[in-house]
C-alpha cells in the first residue's frame, strides 16, 4: 500500500484529488511487475509534460503508450550523440588514431560505430519527419504555446552555433581572449582554453536536454495520429505513430550495436595502447579511462531508455492482438 501511496503521488496534485482513490484501488489489483511500475511513471510524466488532468490511467491508450516509447527512443539517441561527440574527441588526435589504420580489429569496431551511426540517424530522420512535420503545423496554426516550445532547439543551435563562431574565431586568432591560446597540445593546455572549451560542452549538453525535453513536450501535446505529406505534388496521409515505431525499433537496435562496438574498440584499443588508457586523454585532458567511462555511460543509460519504451510499446501491440 505505501508503494501504491508513492505511485499516485508521482501524479498532479489536482489529478490525484480526481483520479487518486480509483487509481490506487486499480494498482491494487494491476500491478504485477517493474516494467508496471516504470508504465505508471511514464505516465504521470506524460500529464506532467502537458497531457492535461483528463489524460489518467484508463485513456493510456496504445496510441499514448507508442508515443511515449517514440519519444523515449528520440530521447536515448540524442543521449548517443552527446556521447558519440564525446567518443570521437577522446579518440581524435590521440594515439588510438594511428592505430586504426593498422589494426583490423580495431577499424572494424570504430567502422561499426559509424555505420550504425548512420542508419540511427536515417531511421529517426524518416520515421520523425512527418511527426515533426505535423506538431510545428499544428504549432504555427493553432498553438502559440507549442510554437514558443519549438523555439527551444532553434535557441539551443543558435547558441552552440554562436559558440562555436567564437572557437573558430579564437583558433583563426580573429579574437583575441586574455589567458586563451591560438592552438593547444597535451603539454601546452593552458586553464582559459579548458574553460573555454568546457564551457562549449556545458551548452551543447544543455542545449541538447532542454531541446529534447521541449520537443517532448510538444508532441505530447499534440493529439494528432495521421499526418499529410505532400511529395511530388500529391498529398498522402501518414499514420504517424505506425511509421515511427518500427523505425524506433531500428534505431533502438543501432544504439545496442554502438554500444557494443564502443566496448568491443575500448578492449581493443586498451590491450594495444595500455599508455593510452593509462594516461589523460581525454576530453580537456582528464584521465582517458574517466571520459571513456563516463561516454560508455551515457550509452547505457540512452540505450537502456529506448529499450524501455519500446518494451512498452511492443506490449500495447501484445494486447492489441489478444
Amino acid at each position: 500500500m505505501d508503494w501504491h501511496r508513492r505511485l499516485v503521488k508521482l501524479y498532479p496534485r489536482a489529478w490525484r484529488e480526481r483520479y487518486g482513490e480509483e487509481f490506487e484501488a486499480l494498482l491494487e489489483e494491476c500491478l504485477h511487475s517493474p516494467l508496471d511500475v516504470v508504465d505508471i511513471a511514464l505516465g504521470a510524466l506524460d500529464v506532467h509534460l502537458g497531457l492535461g488532468h483528463e489524460v489518467n490511467w484508463r485513456s493510456m491508450n496504445m496510441v499514448n503508450k507508442r508515443r511515449t516509447a517514440i519519444l523515449l527512443v528520440f530521447a536515448g539517441y540524442i543521449g548517443f550523440v552527446v556521447a558519440g561527440l564525446s567518443l570521437y574527441g577522446l579518440v581524435d588526435d590521440s594515439p588510438a588514431a594511428p592505430l586504426l589504420q593498422t589494426n583490423a580489429a580495431l577499424a572494424l569496431a570504430w567502422h561499426a560505430v559509424q555505420a550504425a551511426a548512420v542508419v540511427a540517424l536515417a531511421a529517426i530522420v524518416v520515421g520523425g519527419l512527418p511527426l515533426a512535420l505535423t506538431v510545428i503545423r499544428r504549432a504555427v496554426t493553432t498553438s502559440r504555446r507549442d510554437l514558443r516550445w519549438l523555439l527551444v532547439p532553434v535557441a539551443a543551435f543558435l547558441a552552440v552555433a554562436l559558440y562555436g563562431g567564437l572557437l573558430a574565431a579564437v583558433a583563426f586568432g580573429a579574437v583575441q581572449i586574455p589567458g586563451v591560446a591560438r592552438s593547444v597540445a597535451p603539454d601546452n593546455f593552458p586553464v582559459g582554453n579548458r574553460t573555454l572549451l568546457g564551457g562549449f560542452m556545458v551548452v551543447f549538453a544543455a542545449g541538447a536536454a532542454a531541446s529534447t525535453m521541449a520537443v517532448w513536450k510538444v508532441v505530447s501535446n499534440s493529439e494528432a495520429e495521421v499526418g499529410t505529406l505532400t511529395l511530388g505534388g500529391r498529398t498522402t496521409s501518414v499514420q504517424l505513430y505506425q511509421l515511427a515505431f518500427p523505425l524506433s525499433v531500428v534505431a533502438a537496435a543501432c544504439m545496442l550495436v554502438m554500444l557494443a562496438g564502443t566496448l568491443t574498440f575500448g578492449w581493443l584499443a586498451g590491450s594495444a595502447l595500455p599508455q593510452w588508457f593509462a594516461g589523460n586523454y581525454g576530453l580537456l585532458l582528464t584521465p582517458t579511462t574517466l571520459s571513456f567511462g563516463l561516454t560508455v555511460a551515457i550509452m547505457v543509460l540512452s540505450t537502456a531508455a529506448a529499450v524501455v519504451g519500446l518494451m512498452r510499446g511492443l506490449s500495447t501491440r501484445a494486447q492489441a492482438a489478444g
